[in-house]
Formats: C-alpha cells, structure tokens, sequence
C-alpha cells in the first residue's frame, strides 16, 4: 500500500523520467512518484507530501506553483560515477563543449567535472542559442553531455556522453527526513553507492593487470622513478640489464643498482635530451627517458632500457618488410623493348652500371622511360633486396619536400605526427633511392641533399642527432642541368656528385623501327588480339612523338578500348596523331613560300640556330628572352642586333611556329615550330 506522495518537477521530462527511475530502485511501491512540468496547471501540484524541484534554476518557479504549506526540496545531482572514466582519456589542455538544454545545466556539469579534479580540459558551457563570444566551432571537435546528446551542434565529430545526472546521496537523505522514513533506507543507498565504487576499483585493478602484463611483453627493461629516484613501479625484464644478486624490487632506489655517475646524471638530468646510449657490463645500452607530470607538475621519470644490437636486428628485419610493402622496383632489362641500336646500347651500358654502387644520372625527356631503367638498376644491383624508394620532386609541394625526404621529429610543426614520421632516405637505407625531376629540386633544399649524399646521413626536420643512411642515388631529369648551372638555377658541386655516371635514354622519334615491337609487348599485356595495318604503322612513323613511349602506350590503350574489330587502319588512329601528321605534311608543303619570306629577314642558318636554341630552352625548361637568344646565337659565330631579332621573331609568331611572350614568359617554340624546324634541317641534310 502506497504511504507517500512525491512529484519531480523537471524542465524536461527525460530528466524527470530518470530521477523518478532512481527513486523508485530505493523506495519501490512506499512512495508514488508524479513527473510535473512548469507548463502544468497549479491544481496539479496539490496532495503531494514531499515536492522535488529538479534543479536550483527552477525551485523558485516551483515555488510559486505549489501550495504554501508543501514541503520543497532542490535535487542536489551528481555525475554517474561509471561513467566518469570517459573523461580520464581526454588529452590534457583539449577544448570541449559541455553541452545541455539548458544554461544552467550546462555549467553545472562543468562545475561538478572540476569539483571533482577533472580540471585538465578546458571546458565551455553551452545550450541551443548560446553567446559563444566569437568562438568559432569549427575549432571545435569535443562535445561531452549528460544525457544531452540531442542538443550537440552539427560538425562536432566526437560525443562522449555520461548519461543522465543521478541523485546525490544528500537528496535521499532529505527525502527520507521529510517523509519520516527509516533510517534503515540510508543504508541501502550508502550499499549501492559502494557497490558503483567497487565496480570501479575492480575496474582500475584489472586496467592495471592489463598494464603490467603489457609492459611485461615488452623487450625493454622498463621503470618508473619518483623524484627522489625510488622505483614506483618496473616491469620484468630490468633486471637482465645489470649484473646484480639480488631482485630489483619496488621502493629501491636507482643509485643501489647503479654505479655509472653519467647514468645517473642523465636519468636525474631535467633537459630536452630524450635518449642516450651507454655502456653497461661492456654491452651497449640505450636509455630513453620521458617525464611525469599532474597539472603540469613534475612527479616522476619513465626510463626504458634496449640493448642496440637488438634494435639494430629489428631496424634490419622492419627494412626487409618494407621491401614487400610498395618500395620495390617492378621492372627488370626485360621490360625495356626495342632492337634498334640507340635503345641496346644504352640498354647494355645500363647493365654495366647496375653491376657498380655509383651514382647515376638518367637524362631523357618525358616518357622515355627513365624510371624504368632505374629500376632495372636496382634490381640487377647488389642491393636488389633493400628497398627502391621514388622521389618525384616536380610532384612535391616545395613546402613539403623537406619534411618528405628527411622526415620529421614529433613537435616539429604544426600538424607533426605524434612520434615524428621517418624520411624518404631513411626508408631507402640498404637499398636506392631514385630522385626523379631532380632539375625542379629547389636551390634552397639542394645544400641539404648534397650534404646527405657527402656525409651519408640525415637530420630530421626539428632534430638534433643525425641518422646514418646507406643508399645508392639515382637521379632523372629531362631538363639540361649544365644551362641551369650558367643560369645559377642549379648546383655544380651537387651536379657533379649525381652525374657520376651519365645515361642518356633516346627519344622515340630516335628509334621508330621499335615502335611496332613495343605495340606487341603493350597489347600482349593486355591480351588483345588486335592488329596494326602497315598504313597504320607508317602513319604512326611520320609521327613526333613528343610523349615518346607513354604517349604510344597512351594511344595502344585508345586503340584496344574505342577501335571495333581486329584490324586498326590508319583511319582509327587519334585525332591528335593524325592532326600532327597532316599539319607536318601542309607545312612541308608550303615551306618554299615561307622560306622565301623569312630569307628576306635572315639567313637560313641564322633561322634554323634561332629556332634550335628555343627548342633546347623549352626542352630544359629555361626562360628564352631576347637577350637570351643574342647570346646565344653570338656564341655560335652569328652577330646580329636586337632590332633585327625583334623583327625576326615576330614575323615568327606570326606564322604560329613561336609564341612570343612577356619579357618575364619569355618566348617559347610551338608544335608547328618544331615541324617546320625538322623540315629545316632536313635541308641542310
């Protein structure tokens, strides 16, 4: 039979809902508990023997709601002790939205979070509508709520909820007082709260069996000091790293195992250096230490101790696991095709060097292939089983190059990874790196590049100590490097450090009698039955071929997927391959016209060394003004002035063979240019 009569009045019924849950789990069928809201009708707050106002915010509300002589009390609530745990995990200094539907809510959870220590966040009170002063909440990735997490704005990525607010022990006391309860119900509420600590502390024991069981598993002798030196705590394995009779045990201090003052000195020493290698019992140690710390004070020191034979083996088999995991080099001599004599000399010369550990320098311009004989090097080399690690430096941000190929310490910038991350040329050790577009390397990094290949080791970005690197250097360019050397846009030391051996791989205009070979190895890779016809083939060898080898694949590709039947006729080739062809074939025919105009201006000779010296600048890269090219053109005997080149180039731009830019774009050959050039030299043939 029910005795009592009590109403929760709450501000929103999901709150209500719980505290009427919670007093129902201590009083059962005693007392009847009614959810009121401050909407309801104040007939509604009659015939009650207790009134509970949800929180402080709304007692006077209630109040003036209910009958004069009602007896009121203010829920005192508390966070869910199981739930507290989630807040342990937040990284010190992290901003979070405390977040309720209500204001006051809001801030009483934060009040509650740093009453009971957990001040190591900083925390910002907030509801639907609040005045954040400015702060932006995209900055913003953190929300924690009790019981709220319907109210958390959009974008917010992480929600740590603690569930709903439980009644404080003080409350069920009060509640009890006022009805004239047994004490004896005290008892039971002061057992369920034991209960929820014991859950904890068995929750805080089994977290630190799982710690000692996981430092246990470690290789590393590890201990942590108190200020003092005393060992708070240590794992089983320290003991193997010191020749001692008796156990090391929790409470020692180090100095009793510990003869070596530079040991000591260096584990007690408060400085920025982390790590140190030392001898112990003629074996080489190495001791990293890191602090301790509780609201940024100082409590201890965390010391771990490996032997450097053990992490020079596991540097050794991490460095073999690379090799299988996308450094490697895929491509052998096999796959560079052709029987012409351009491609089987360089190709036997290639062999020769892989046999060497010297650097070279593979030129070429794009799509020749140069990545493929350096990996051909690689794998005929006595380094085949290191990693091949590829650097494409005009694929790099400048920003970024730094921090790629020397890799970075953690803390270094904003954004490092926690832990640093290794460089480039640290995951190419015992094996070979390959520094592809090595001309777009900036001038400010290659001072850097160039000691790493003097001195064989690297600095992290933000480190101290150099790392050691064995690698072989292979560097590609399809830029002329000497004219960047004259132009200051290039080092000469680094040049001749790279260019120790040259290879030079051959255009495909050079050697089209293997276009139809490499035809063959391409569609037999993609096991297509198809078949050029000797018009295709011929049309194909009037062609240029400025993006040599990859524009070839580029069009057998075109042709396997877009071309029905079995047969490809000159007529299915691309638009792009037979524009060429045909704009080639027009200007031939008309050149006698054009060459008639032009000899009004200059001489043959001095035309064709004009438009020579503005296919090398655009091949290499290079700025071509007209400074430029009377420099040029002096130094192969031909004297003329500015005025006269002026009017020579502009007579150029207008027949399309040039485009003539702003002194900084400098003037820079067209396709049709070099046709009308080939042509050119074909007369003086």
């Amino acid at each position: 039979m029910v005795k009592y009569r009590i109403a929760v009045v709450a501000a929103d019924e999901k709150i209500g809902i719980g505290f009427k849950n919670q007093l129902e789990s201590i009083f059962h069928d005693e007392i009847e508990i009614v959810i009121l809201s401050l909407e309801d009708d104040q007939e509604l707050f009659l015939g009650f023997d207790l009134i509970m106002a949800a929180s402080s915010a709304i007692y006077d509300e209630v109040k003036r709601k209910a009958p004069l002589n009602a007896k009121i009390i203010t829920v005192i609530r508390n966070i869910n002790t199981l739930e507290i745990h989630k807040v342990f995990n937040i990284d010190a200094g992290s901003r979070a939205l405390v977040v309720s539907n209500y204001f006051y809510a809001a801030k009483e959870t934060v009040d509650l979070l740093n009453e009971i220590g957990l001040n190591h966040i900083e925390y910002i009170p907030y509801c639907p509508g609040t005045n954040l002063g400015g702060l932006d909440l995209n900055t913003v990735d953190l929300a924690i709520t009790a019981g709220a997490a319907h109210y958390v704005p959009k974008g917010i990525s992480r929600i740590i909820d603690l569930g709903l607010k439980v009644i404080d022990i003080s409350t069920v006391m009060e509640v009890i007082v006022n009805l004239g309860l047994p004490l004896e119900k005290i008892n039971l509420f002061t057992l369920r709260y034991m209960k929820e600590f014991i859950a904890l502390n068995r929750e805080i024991s089994d977290l630190k069996s799982t710690l000692v069981a996981v430092l246990d598993a470690s290789s590393d002798g590890i201990m942590a000091l108190d200020l003092e030196g005393n060992i708070i705590f240590k794992n089983n394995r320290i003991e193997r790293y010191f020749e001692i009779c008796n156990k090391i045990n929790v409470g020692d201090n180090i100095a009793e195992f510990i003869n070596n003052e530079n040991i000591i000195n260096f584990i007690n020493g408060f400085d920025d250096k982390e790590s140190d290698v030392f001898s112990i019992n003629r074996r080489d140690v190495m001791i990293n230490k890191n602090y301790l710390s509780n609201n940024n004070k100082l409590t201890g020191i965390v010391v771990s101790l490996n032997y450097v034979s053990e992490i020079q083996d596991k540097e050794k088999e991490i460095r073999k696991k690379l090799v299988n995991k996308g450094n490697v080099a895929k491509y052998d001599f096999s796959d560079i095709i052709g029987s012409s004599k351009s491609i089987r000399t360089v190709t036997d010369m290639t062999r020769k060097v892989a046999r060497t550990d010297l650097s070279a320098l593979i030129l070429g311009e794009n799509g020749t292939g140069k990545e493929l004989f350096a990996q051909a090097i690689h794998r005929n080399s006595s380094r085949r089983t290191g990693p091949f690690v590829a650097v494409n430096f005009a694929a790099l941000p400048e920003s970024l190059i730094e921090s790629e190929l020397f890799g970075y310490e953690e803390g270094a910038f904003t954004g490092a990874k926690k832990g640093g991350k290794r460089g480039l040329f640290e995951l190419a050790h015992l094996g070979t790196i390959f520094l592809d577009e090595i001309g777009d390397a900036p001038l400010s990094l290659q001072a850097r590049l160039l000691r790493v290949i003097q001195e064989k080791e690297v600095l992290r970005v933000g480190g101290v100590s150099p790392l050691p690197v064995d690698v072989r250097i292979i560097a590609a360019t399809n830029r002329d490097l000497k004219e960047m050397i004259k132009l200051n846009q290039f080092r000469q030391d680094l040049y001749y450090r790279l260019n120790t051996i040259t290879i030079k791989v051959p255009p495909l205009r050079d050697r089209k009698e293997d276009i139809p070979y490499i035809i063959d190895y391409y569609m037999k890779n993609l096991n297509a039955k198809k078949r050029f016809t000797k018009e295709a083939i011929e049309k194909l060898n009037k062609h240029d071929w400025p993006g040599n080898v990859r524009e070839l694949e580029n069009l057998i590709h075109y042709v396997v997927e877009i071309v029905d039947g079995d047969t490809i006729d000159a007529d299915d080739l691309p638009v792009d391959v037979c524009g060429s062809i045909e704009g080639h074939e027009a200007n031939n025919s008309g050149a006698e016209d054009i060459l008639e105009s032009l000899e009004k201006l200059c001489s043959i000779g001095m035309l064709t060394a004009i438009l020579e010296e503005l296919e090398r600048a655009d091949d290499s890269y290079v700025r071509a003004s007209r400074a430029y090219l009377l420099e040029k053109l002096l130094c192969k005997g031909i004297n003329t002035t500015d005025n006269a080149l002026r009017k020579i180039l502009k007579e150029l731009d207008g027949l399309e063979y040039i485009n003539v830019g702003s002194t900084k774009q400098g003037t820079r050959i067209t396709q049709k240019g070099r046709s009308f050039l080939d042509g050119l030299r074909s007369l003086g043939d």
